[in-house]
């Protein structure tokens, strides 16, 4: 059903027409408060275009927060006696909300001007006491008390207790508000869920910036939902989700509601080779309560155990930039997006989708951000942290880095204050950060399997993850406390005091952490298993990296990727390189499993400014080149990178065949006493891992009789069969052969597409759910953003345009019939089944629990409904405007697709032609 819409008066004859009655003096000079306030003056904020690359500062939106919100505090009082009605008020049809008080209204008009206002609203004809001035032109606007309307509201409405105006509440969903131009007198009555509950929010962000009264466009309160939460999402939650570890930030992200430890102590862990960090620390540390730990060489599982009852956030990049206000250069943190909620720090794969709804905002510099605090990671704990805490230093998430690398990359090449040194510079560094990445994370141990040359999620800490509820693994500490003859509460410590010796519950956390690190925490698909598992998500991720490295290595970097890598103590990394290298030469990467180790890779230099240099030399003469060629008019001949898009399905010609030698680099040392040694990365290396890769994950992971891929148990040595929405992550990679690309499409349609969405695996394998087998998030009937995304753009590679629609369709009208029904609100996750938030499972839904209005929303839903929208027609925007219910487009798009006859871009052949939903429903469809 779509938004009510509000009373309205029937249109009155213009007052220019020859048959309208003469207008009173009032109507002609039209004083009513809606022409007091026209668009306010947006001064843009001044930008140095000489500024260096990393002291540029984070963008400022063409709209900051105050003006997305019509928050403005200056008025134009000049504009009163004008002709004409200010228009909509930063062009792109938001609407307005300004404060406003009765002693303004008397310093700027005439005592004889606001009684005129007053006797025009006592002499216009009325209906039900709730009709505007119907001579009115232009949109209609309402003057209110902001703290007596909201008590007003809530007590009408709000039910429930619960801050909000939802659906389930029993009010009568019908408030009168007065009208701006008869100054608050005449009222006029709001109705439905999604007007009063708008006007709720918009009163609670009036509130915040300290106003008594507003005056509250009717567009604002009946704007598209559409447009509406895309307005919120690009202008207001990414600003509230934003972070800095800054001395400005310290206080919001040292806020960690996780710590459940009786030491609340500010503290920050800073790496060991970070002496600019340490600096800066120590010195905001003798200002303000806050302890500064500096992290040992070599951070060890059994040093991270210690730390578990003093958490504390970990550092990340800092950047010196001119500050204009002191006229100096001051310390900032590089800024980054946290999910939300609980979660209030800078998380793995959730970081990914957050950076891919930035850009679709053109929040470039934040974007950017992301990217540089992934490497400084990498650089300096040796991966992409689960997030920036203590407890999370041994465990890592699914890996993104590379296509989140060229995408933003490929952001920033389109803006003109970015030069291509610049940004060829800063490619070599995230791509440097990815080559560490996969040789000394993913393809080495502890998560590197040698039978299979595939990985599995695999973390080097153990014992019982701290982050937990206290209460969590009670019922699995239970049976071992009476073991031991001691209370459960006793018997963890004991354990996490490692006094008692428990191999099986050991056994246990080495695949709870691995759960963890996976993401999907929690799923019956892993459970008990889960570092034992190849999984297929993993697997297209890391043959993602691998023809990733293999294309701009080629492309952009001439085939010659020069990296350092520190020698250690007695060379002892530079002999773990030769034996590495002499294995990999003498076998072929084809074959090079079982002995394969890459370790010495977690020693790359990341951060070297030396060869920077180089690199912003080669840009600089490729820049120059180009220039050359349009002044000449021979045109441009130099490659640019491709898009990542632009070789899935998976480009056959980069990929070399497997009896092929790849270039094997000799190590060079500059001079004996250099603590580095330098080795040259080609591209064959690369494309004969993805070679590998893929042929693995045909022979362990790809059913051809089920006609989708699973997850393949190496301790079992089997096929896991758990039907995983995961599966579509091959087409997302470019991994699948355009046959398998087809069977996937077909059965997964079949098996994950539900009314909401697509569900995050099947009822069958799921299983009985009871009290002593509950549900779990990750599991059916639930539907998660980055599954979503994932799938949308994996149909595409492979030309299944309208289907991608479709999967988006289906979320988006999930997300918005949320955010019209329950007060704007913008969940963690969905039933899919049900299409409700309101979800019975564990750790409840982020994002849910909030007063009067929405301010973050969550991370990765914020970013689901910004793309998503890019996939989406101009009709199907429309249609998801108005509420339309996905099956009836359905209907509609299976008319079309038989009309014009089933091909590669329709919707697969095996989908059940039966319409979905009901027919009065699908009678409200319009395209």
């Amino acid at each position: 059903m779509a938004p009510a819409s509000p009373r309205r008066s029937s249109p009155s004859p213009s007052p220019s027409s020859p048959s309208a009655p003469p207008a009173p003096l009032l109507h002609r000079k039209r004083l009513s408060v809606s022409k007091l306030f026209p668009p306010a003056h947006t001064t843009q904020p001044s930008s140095d275009p000489k500024s260096h690359f990393l002291e540029r500062e984070i963008e400022n939106p063409d709209l900051g927060h105050a003006r997305a919100h019509g928050h403005h505090v200056e008025a134009d009082w000049a504009a009163i006696r004008g002709p004409g009605l200010a228009g909509v008020e930063d062009g792109k049809k938001t609407g307005r909300m300004r404060a406003i008080s009765t002693r303004d209204l008397r310093r700027h008009l005439s005592s004889k001007e606001v009684s005129d206002l007053v006797e025009e609203s006592f002499s216009r004809p009325k209906r039900r006491a709730s009709h505007d001035d119907k001579f009115e032109s232009g949109p209609r606007r309402f003057l209110i008390d902001v703290q007596e309307t909201q008590r007003r509201l809530i007590q009408q409405e709000d039910t429930d207790g619960d801050f909000q105006i939802t659906v389930s509440d029993q009010g009568p969903k019908v408030f009168a508000v007065g009208t701006a131009a008869s100054a608050g007198y005449h009222k006029f009555e709001l109705r439905g869920t999604y007007q009063i509950s708008n006007l709720l929010q918009e009163l609670a962000l009036a509130s915040d910036h300290g106003r008594q009264r507003i005056m509250v466009d009717e567009d604002r309160l009946r704007e598209n939902p559409v447009e509406r939460l895309a307005r919120m999402i690009k202008y207001d939650f990414w600003d509230g989700l934003s972070r800095r570890i800054d001395a400005e930030g310290l206080e919001i992200i040292t806020n960690d509601p996780k710590n459940r430890t009786p030491d609340q102590s500010r503290r920050i862990y800073v790496p060991f080779y970070d002496e600019f960090a340490l600096a800066y620390w120590t010195q905001v540390a003798q200002t303000r309560p806050l302890d500064v730990v500096r992290l040992p060489e070599v951070v060890t599982p059994q040093y991270v155990k210690t730390l578990d009852g003093k958490p504390g956030i970990l550092s990340l990049a800092l950047r010196e930039q001119y500050d204009t206000r002191v006229k100096a250069k001051v310390v900032k943190g590089v800024p980054f997006v946290v999910p939300g909620g609980r979660f209030n720090e800078m998380y793995g794969w959730d970081s990914y989708f957050e950076t891919l709804g930035l850009l679709v905002d053109n929040r470039v510099e934040m974007s950017r951000g992301m990217v540089e605090n992934f490497v400084y990671e990498i650089a300096h704990y040796g991966k992409i942290l689960n997030a920036n805490r203590s407890y999370y230093l041994t465990r890592s998430q699914p890996p993104f880095l590379t296509d989140m690398i060229l995408k933003v990359h490929a952001a920033l090449a389109t803006k003109p204050s970015y030069t291509r040194a610049e940004t060829k510079s800063w490619l070599a560094r995230g791509f440097r950060a990815a080559c560490k990445e996969l040789f000394g994370v993913w393809l080495s141990e502890p998560r590197y399997d040698g039978v299979t040359g595939l990985s599995t999620f695999k973390t080097e800490g153990y014992g019982m993850p701290p982050e937990t509820e206290s209460s969590h693994f009670d019922h699995l500490m239970e049976p071992y406390a009476k073991k031991h003859g001691v209370g459960v509460e006793e018997f963890k410590k004991m354990y996490a005091n490692e006094e008692v010796s428990e191999p099986e519950l050991d056994t246990y956390f080495v695949h709870d952490r691995a759960v963890r690190e996976s993401g999907h925490d929690t799923t019956y698909r892993f459970e008990g298993k889960c570092a034992s598992l190849v999984t297929i998500d993993l697997t297209s991720l890391l043959y993602k990296y691998e023809m990733d490295l293999a294309k701009v290595i080629q492309k952009e970097f001439r085939n010659s990727f020069k990296i350092r890598v520190r020698r250690g103590h007695d060379d002892v990394n530079l002999k773990s390189y030769i034996k590495w290298r002499d294995y990999v030469r003498e076998n072929g990467v084809a074959n090079a499993l079982s002995e394969w180790d890459s370790r010495w890779a977690r020693h790359i230099l990341v951060f070297d400014e030396e060869i920077d240099h180089h690199w912003r030399e080669v840009g600089e003469a490729e820049a120059e080149r180009e220039r050359e060629a349009r002044e000449s008019g021979e045109g441009i001949v130099l490659e640019d990178v491709a898009s990542p898009a632009d070789s899935y399905p998976a480009d056959e010609k980069m990929v070399p065949s497997p009896a092929e030698v790849p270039v094997v680099w000799e190590p060079v040392i500059d001079h004996p006493d250099s603590p580095f040694f330098t080795i040259t990365l080609t591209s064959p290396v690369f494309q004969q891992l993805a070679t590998r890769t893929r042929a693995a994950a045909d022979r362990y992971l790809w059913n051809e009789k089920q006609g989708i891929y699973f997850d393949y148990d190496i301790a079992q040595k089997e096929q896991h069969v758990y039907e995983t929405v995961t599966t579509f992550w091959a087409l997302w990679a470019g991994m699948a052969s355009q046959e398998q690309a087809e069977s996937v499409v077909t059965e997964g349609s079949r098996r994950f597409e539900v009314v909401g969405g697509l569900v995050s695996g099947t009822l069958e394998s799921r299983g009985r759910v009871g009290l002593d087998r509950p549900n779990r998030q990750w599991d059916y009937p639930f539907g998660w953003a980055p599954h979503q995304i994932m799938a949308w753009e994996a149909v595409r590679n492979y030309g299944y345009k309208e289907l991608s629609q479709r999967f988006a369709y289906r979320w988006l009208y999930t997300i918005t019939k949320a955010f019209v029904d329950y007060n704007g609100v913008v969940p963690e996750k969905f039933d899919v089944v049900d299409m409700t938030h309101k979800v019975d499972v564990e750790y409840g839904n982020v994002g849910t629990d909030f007063k009067f209005v929405p301010r973050e929303g969550f991370g990765w839903m914020n970013a689901s409904y910004q793309v998503g929208l890019t996939y989406l027609p101009v009709s199907y925007r429309r249609a998801l405007g108005m509420l339309t219910p996905p099956d009836d487009l359905v209907v509609q798009l299976r008319r079309k697709s038989r009309d014009r006859g089933a091909g590669p871009n329709g919707s697969p052949k095996s989908s059940p032609e039966e319409p979905l939903g009901s027919p009065g429903e699908r009678a409200q469809f319009f395209l």
